[in-house]
């Protein structure tokens, strides 16, 4: 009984982990706010506690989780509608390099050191400070880098070439099983399909674990 008792506290903590989890929305580690990621590891800790401490009663735990994933999401919503409130609870960029000069102001406003600015600079390709036009410290602790224009490679458009835009492929086989969806909206159909995988000597659709459609039906 008291296994069972476990597996159903693991199980509703995961259910409601989930549950506020898709309200809070998708983001990735990196967008994350400093609240974020407190709010995560707090709401975690207390979902753990929840599954394996039979004496602490499941409502208590639940409501504190539901308050903690709520105040983020209802954060959120707070600073998407006032600026200032934004910049005062999650802060603001700040220029580490500038016009290709050192900011040591703010270095010491973002508590960096030289060290610092420099791995974050090496982390993404650049061994020279001297190559570095701006360097931004995000509000959510990224490093936004822009070289000098030397260092910038060419564009298309400062070639002089006309090269026509870019297309998203659609997927059209995932793990053996046909997305009709993205067939259809590419005004494709199932017939069509059997037809190409024959063409490459492919007699099931199981076969394939991942097929894609560009805009000029390859």
């Amino acid at each position: 009984m008291e296994y069972l008792e476990i597996v159903l506290r693991t199980l509703l903590s995961i259910a409601v982990l989930l549950l506020l989890a898709r309200l809070d929305g998708a983001k990735q580690v990196g967008q994350l706010s400093f609240y974020d990621y407190i709010v995560g590891i707090t709401a975690g800790s207390i979902a753990a506690t929840l599954c394996i401490d039979r004496d602490i009663n499941i409502w208590f735990c639940l409501i504190a989780i539901v308050m903690f994933m709520l105040s983020s999401f209802l954060l959120s919503i707070v600073i998407s509608k006032s600026m200032v409130l934004r910049r005062a609870l999650t802060g603001s960029p700040i220029f580490l390099i500038a016009k290709g000069e050192l900011l040591y102001d703010g270095l010491k406003k973002a508590h960096f050191d030289v060290n610092d600015l420099l791995r974050e600079l090496r982390s993404q390709g650049y061994f020279d400070v001297n190559e570095i036009n701006y360097a931004v410290l995000e509000s959510n602790g990224s490093l936004s880098v822009m070289p000098k224009a030397a260092q910038r490679p060419a564009s298309a458009q400062e070639a002089g070439l006309s090269l026509p835009e870019d297309e998203i492929a659609v997927n059209v086989i995932i793990d053996g099983k046909i997305m009709k969806g993205n067939l259809e909206a590419s005004d494709f159909d199932t017939d069509w399909l059997m037809n190409e995988l024959g063409n490459q000597n492919i007699s099931s659709v199981k076969d394939v674990a991942l097929a894609t459609l560009d805009s000029k039906g390859r």
